[in-house]
């Protein structure tokens, strides 16, 4: 399945996806609020040679969405250099799925770089791969912060304190998320059109 031009014109703007979020709408607007984007980031795609389109796949129940997808749109918003057009993954299963491998089915977010014709240059799934070992550090540094305040159910606080923990650290997660988006567009801008497009993100094995 292929994101043709008129399928990419029938997406969302960043505020009508924000507008009609569901779940975790206020975490998700104070990290795309208290996002941190690097100098050397925003001036990279601030002089890109041509406008971008942007095909944001993306859940609002999802936790790695919830810290990549506003850090990602709100580099785009701010360089004024990407078309964005944003669908609920939920809604476009096979099409998302079109962008994985078979082993990675139904990972969420994924977002689509393409030049002005509709030509893939850029893809990054999920998350920064630099930010894996803090995301799996979270529920330890959680239950470290709970063993001290001696809380009472941990399961169900750990849980709660999920959501909050990733908007507290909004602009140090943002930071990385943004600049190894970064160097998968600009490792895609250089290549020729065989070669397209460059892949970035979390990576799993075939075996799990």
């Amino acid at each position: 399945m292929t994101l043709t031009e008129q399928k990419f014109s029938e997406g969302m703007s960043t505020s009508e996806y924000i507008d009609q979020i569901k779940i975790n709408k206020q975490p998700f607007q104070d990290i795309y609020d208290n996002a941190e984007i690097p100098e050397q980031v925003l001036a990279f795609f601030s002089h890109l040679p041509e406008r971008m389109n942007l095909a944001v796949f993306t859940a609002d129940w999802c936790g790695d969405a919830m810290s990549t997808t506003p850090s990602i749109l709100n580099l785009a918003e701010k360089c004024g250099k990407f078309n964005i057009k944003i669908f609920n993954r939920d809604d476009e299963l096979e099409l998302t799925n079109s962008y994985l491998p078979e082993n990675r089915a139904g990972t969420v977010p994924v977002f689509a770089v393409y030049d002005s014709e509709m030509n893939e240059v850029a893809r990054f799934i999920e998350t920064a791969s630099a930010l894996v070992p803090d995301i799996d550090a979270m529920d330890g540094n959680i239950d470290q912060e709970m063993a001290a305040e001696n809380v009472e159910n941990p399961d169900r606080a750990r849980r709660s304190r999920r959501t909050p923990y990733r908007v507290a650290r909004a602009g140090e997660w943002s930071k990385v998320i943004v600049s190894e988006f970064r160097r998968v567009v600009g490792d895609g801008v250089t290549r020729d059109a065989v070669n397209r497009p460059a892949i970035g993100g979390t990576k799993w094995s075939p075996e799990g």
